[in-house]
């Protein structure tokens, strides 16, 4: 059955007394199997017979993972789910803001509907619920780890870099073409995502040098991140060939990976991690690649080169980084030596990695965890906010941070997508219970307050229209931040006795943003990688004594 057909039928079983409907594992592009591997998502072949929404894999293929989190993916994954008010379904007419879920998990792992039906993550009637319906929530999966992020001067010439971004666009393009048949309005599309998801919206913000709409008006990006890769030509082409020849398919290019048997790549995907990386990094995420991606999107936003949505909220976490940091660093020599294995062998001889080492001197923190810590805080999470603040103005942009203890990274999310009606009945029912039963009260609160912030701007693109003001704990005015000294001042703050608002966001410095912005204009000009019309221009000697002191130009 057509998706017109279903909708006719449904609208007229709908009852008033359904607050909202769920329709599961739509699928918005074709299966990206075979010669579909790391090409554009394609169009989907016309359905005529009914889905019941069961059939619905996630991207997600690691292999060797006993955990439920991990299992059950598979390269037919190109789904989305729709939580649409019944209200909507009845009289399509309403045209409701529409908020498009982008979760995160490093570019290697996670699904739109990760944990569920044990847990909530990503169940979007919490957030439904909050707004009083008057919303309608999209969650999408997109491939991942090598299927969605295997880059290099291979795939630019054959394939195609940045797959998971492509397929990310096309769920907003379904959602631009589909959305209005149960009542949605394309023209009010809210992108959210957490993580590597709302690292991909500034990726999607910088696209095509910020020429090219990224179909969505505004967005909300909980802890942008993503790994500094950029050495097209060097070591990104290596990791391609690292996983070519895991794959069996050692210098015989795309052709021979995308003929592989599914098991195959699999195994590579897995293995690719493991044989590549240090710990608390991952061997692929999103690359400049010359076109889609030109260049760092530091580089881009410096530069004016993004997209001019209507605004953005912007937030973080109190300690971005400790989940990501191993402790078998402990010498001076060790973080010399992992630097290396992180950059590019041309950053060290012209001197920059001995600049990064400079700018974070083993004297300023008590061991070399919290050096590290400091230095993957700054160049992975926290400066993205700050120069998205800086890039699309203060007038437009709203500045949290989360630190309800322990304030990890991730910690947000339980809050952001916490339902106090949610049930469990699988496997992971205890555990499901337990956080309902005794973590549920201590995060309600605080739930309500957030997801009121973020309902109320999706509905009216202003975090304080719909606030909750009589809630425990109370929410406070958000009002825009200012960057435009050291530190953000006016940044609400979601602490463990509520809400208030911080003078001084420490996490978003502005002496180090600035040097890793300069950082990407070094790398940038050194490697050959600057595109034309955004040149990042250095002025002095990458290898001088100084820190980085870069001229970025147009």
């Amino acid at each position: 059955m057509v998706l017109t057909e279903l909708l006719v039928t449904t609208r007229a079983a709908i009852s008033t007394d359904v607050c909202s409907y769920t329709f599961k594992n739509i699928r918005f592009a074709a299966p990206p199997v075979g010669s579909l591997r790391w090409a554009k998502p394609a169009p989907p072949t016309v359905n005529t017979t009914l889905q019941d929404g069961s059939y619905g894999p996630q991207c997600e293929v690691l292999g060797g993972l006993p955990v439920p989190i991990f299992a059950g993916g598979d390269e037919d994954c190109l789904f989305l789910d729709v939580y649409v008010p019944g209200k909507a379904l009845k009289n399509p007419n309403l045209r409701l803001p529409v908020v498009v879920w982008i979760y995160g998990g490093a570019y290697v792992f996670g699904s739109k509907d990760s944990l569920q039906p044990d847990l909530p993550f990503y169940d979007g009637s919490g957030m439904m619920g909050q707004a009083g319906n008057n919303m309608i929530f999209v969650a999408m999966n997109y491939r991942l780890g090598a299927y969605g992020f295997l880059a290099g001067t291979t795939m630019e010439a054959d394939g195609l870099p940045n797959a998971g971004l492509w397929d990310q666009r096309a769920a907003f393009q379904w959602v631009k073409d589909y959305i209005g048949l149960v009542g949605g309005d394309p023209t009010q599309v809210t992108a959210f995502g957490e993580s590597a998801g709302a690292g991909s919206i500034m990726h999607h913000l910088v696209a095509q040098g910020g020429r090219l709409d990224p179909l969505f008006q505004r967005a909300i990006l909980q802890s942008p991140a993503f790994e500094l890769m950029w050495d097209r030509a060097g070591t990104i082409q290596d990791t391609f060939a690292c996983f070519a020849a895991l794959a069996g398919c050692k210098g015989k290019g795309l052709a021979c990976l995308r003929a592989a048997d599914p098991a195959t790549l699999v195994r590579a995907n897995t293995a690719l991690n493991k044989a590549q990386t240090p710990p608390g990094s991952f061997a692929v995420g999103p690359t400049p690649g010359g076109s889609y991606i030109r260049q760092m999107p530091s580089l881009e936003l410096a530069t004016g080169h993004a997209w001019p949505v209507q605004s953005l909220i912007l937030s973080h976490v109190a300690d971005e980084a400790s989940l990501f940091v191993s402790g078998a660093i402990q010498t001076d020599a060790q973080f010399t030596a992992f630097l290396s294995t992180v950059f590019p062998n041309y950053t060290m001889q012209a001197g920059i990695n001995a600049q990064v080492e400079a700018f974070y001197p083993p004297s300023a923190y008590a061991n070399q965890a919290a050096r590290v810590n400091a230095f993957t805080r700054d160049s992975c999470f926290t400066c993205n906010v700050r120069y998205l603040t800086e890039a699309i103005g203060d007038s437009k942009v709203w500045n949290m941070q989360y630190s309800v203890s322990p304030g990890y990274h991730g910690d947000d999310l339980l809050p952001t997508f916490f339902n106090p009606g949610f049930t469990a009945n699988s496997l992971l029912e205890g555990i499901a219970m337990f956080m309902i039963t005794i973590v549920g009260p201590m995060v309600a609160g605080i739930s309500a307050a957030m997801q009121s912030y973020f309902t109320s701007y999706i509905v009216t693109g202003d975090p304080n229209t719909n606030r909750k003001i009589w809630n425990l704990p109370p929410t406070v005015q958000w009002n825009h931040p200012s960057s435009r000294g050291e530190v953000v001042s006016g940044v609400v703050n979601v602490g463990d006795w509520g809400f208030s608002t911080m003078d001084s966001d420490t996490q978003t410095r502005k002496t180090p943003c600035d040097f890793w912005r300069g950082f990407a204009a070094a790398v940038t000009t050194l490697g050959g990688y600057a595109p034309p019309g955004a040149v990042a221009v250095q002025s002095g000697s990458a290898a001088s004594g100084d820190h980085l002191k870069l001229s970025i130009g147009r």
